[in-house]
């Protein structure tokens, strides 16, 4: 009966990557410094990538393609007035709540696509909620500062410019903030 036992137990899968002990695939982990598992090219930071990559040129050439790719999803998206949600959106790679430090990408699955380009999938979200440092890089409904106050921001350097003359009409100091 135990032979029977050991012929049915197999042993976990063993992948080799880049990442070694930080690999996101299931089994085990070997590190090989020219191949990427598909788990950790879909799941980790490309910049973080790129580090691990070490200057290898099968590696960096595998991460390039794979941003291309990205990119490429990115516009035909875009094209039909869908977004990829804010943490998988390359635009944002190098904005400072996707640094590994705050990013979560390994916790999740799939991202989910957004109407409007800067914004979190509600999966992305819920879970960053949890993490208070990330909640100052967005507004409360999951937009990124980068996108939610483009409009603002122009609308406040033309209101700069009405608002230079404010000092002339002082009487007496009544425009001076104690």
């Amino acid at each position: 009966m135990s032979s029977s036992i050991e012929q049915t137990f197999k042993q976990p899968p063993v992948t080799e990557c880049i990442a070694g002990e930080h690999c996101l695939s299931f089994g085990k982990k070997i590190y090989v410094p020219d191949k990427i598992c598909h788990e950790c090219l879909s799941g980790q930071n490309p910049g973080q990538l790129r580090e691990w990559a070490d200057d290898n040129p099968d590696a960096l050439a595998i991460i390039e393609l794979d941003i291309k790719n990205k990119q490429k999803t990115k516009e035909n998206l875009e094209a039909h007035s869908r977004y990829l949600c804010a943490f998988e959106d390359p635009d944002y790679q190098h904005c400072r709540w996707r640094k590994e430090d705050l990013d979560l990408r390994d916790r999740r699955t799939v991202c989910l696509l957004v109407r409007r380009k800067g914004m979190a999938c509600q999966k992305c979200w819920r879970h960053h909620l949890k993490k208070i440092e990330l909640v100052q890089y967005f507004t409360p409904t999951g937009l990124c500062h980068e996108e939610a106050f483009k409009p603002s921001s122009e609308a406040e350097s033309s209101d700069s410019r009405v608002g230079d003359n404010d000092d002339e009409d002082d009487v007496e100091g009544y425009n001076v903030i104690l």
